[in-house]
């Protein structure tokens, strides 16, 4: 079963052989600016003290502080929900809200690479993922995160993160693969070819995981979104190195190019799927 769900990322991770430049993406390259949902024209922002009575306000910006116009928020309790979006400006009213406690969250949509991404928005201060009751007024900003820790999921996990997941194999299930031991440290390099998705300019990053005693899979967690060339290599606790060899389920190559695709409609976690990358060493 688990083999027919990884087959089923092949569309968006190509491996390949040695060769002087990387082929692109078997989906069309991402295109820059994204386009966001157009929000209500005008500013919600109330004017006077009596006007937040009961009421959540907000600024919504970009990784770059810019405001986001269109982009949904969400005032939430066990009994009550209200979604407003945000003006030209960035901003957003709630309508007076009943008593009760609540929590606010917000997504933005983006289209990269011709799909289109529903992501959670993060907030300033950690205390702004908790309940309040809207009082005299509750201001909540919200701001695209590209990574770090989304505070009101599981830590342990790749829904906890508003960058991707690498769900890496450690080979394929084949009697021929030759597998890599427990202990062994995978080094992986992912060299960007196409800037990320809020269009501003990527970096080459590193990521390392030690392959665990009884399991074949192990995640790199928290990466900007964008389209990378991956490469890998194996050390074992003595010190000797093995280039890995990466890609899909079916192909493994030298190097792979992956990206990440959107997992649907808004939820509470970052609005990515996980993308399966296999590491299998040479014959």
């Amino acid at each position: 079963m688990r083999a027919v769900l990884f087959l089923l990322t092949v569309s968006f991770l190509v491996a390949c052989g040695e060769t002087s430049s990387p082929p692109p993406p078997s989906s069309p390259p991402p295109s820059w600016p994204p386009t966001q949902t157009p929000g209500p024209t005008g500013n919600p922002t109330p004017t006077t003290p009596n006007q937040l009575a009961d009421r959540v306000t907000g600024l919504v910006t970009d990784p770059q502080g810019r405001p986001i116009a269109g982009a949904r928020v969400r005032i939430e309790n066990d009994w009550h929900y209200y979604d407003v979006t945000t003006d030209a400006a960035g901003r957003y009213l709630s309508p007076q809200l009943p008593v009760g406690g609540y929590k606010v969250v917000a997504w933005t949509e983006v289209t990269y690479a011709e799909q289109k991404y529903t992501l959670r928005l993060g907030m300033p201060n950690l205390a702004d993922y908790d309940f309040f009751t809207p009082g005299a007024g509750v201001v909540r900003d919200f701001r695209w995160q590209l990574t770090g820790r989304i505070p009101d999921r599981e830590a342990d996990g790749s829904a906890g993160y508003f960058g991707g997941t690498l769900e890496l194999m450690n080979g394929t299930g084949s009697i021929y693969d030759r597998r890599m031991d427990a202990g062994d440290t995978v080094n992986l390099t992912l060299e960007p070819v196409a800037s990320l998705i809020d269009g501003s300019a990527a970096t080459t990053l590193s990521r390392s995981i030690v392959v665990k005693p009884g399991s074949d899979t192990s995640f790199a967690l928290d990466i900007p979104v964008g389209v990378y060339r991956v490469t890998a290599e194996r050390v074992t606790p003595g010190g000797a190195r093995e280039p890995v060899r990466v890609g899909s389920f079916s192909q493994q190559g030298d190097w792979a190019t992956v990206w990440f695709l959107p997992s649907g409609a808004a939820s509470y976690e970052s609005g990515l799927r996980a993308t399966a990358l296999y590491l299998v060493l040479a014959q």
